[in-house]
């Protein structure tokens, strides 16, 4: 299990869209959501990824933590722009 951080200047929207295209793209499925949060979980519920928001100042921190999908939460957080 691994946690990545990264901050942006995104909006919550933009930066729940990115995940649940990106995250979705690779065959994760939502499991739950809410404002500041998403957790997608594969289809034997043997791996997953929650993407936690929380706000700093006029920036968002995002915290990508991943069981079974660690190579796809650094990429995500590496290319997220």
């Amino acid at each position: 299990m691994i946690v990545v951080s990264f901050e942006t200047e995104k909006n919550q929207e933009e930066i729940m869209d990115k995940a649940v295209k990106y995250f979705g793209s690779i065959g994760l499925k939502i499991s739950d959501r809410g404002d500041c949060c998403i957790y997608f979980e594969d289809e034997n519920q043997s791996g997953y990824v929650k993407v936690t928001l929380s706000q700093k100042g006029k920036k968002f921190e995002v915290d990508v933590e991943s069981k079974e999908f660690e190579y796809h939460a650094k990429k995500f957080a590496k290319d997220f722009k």
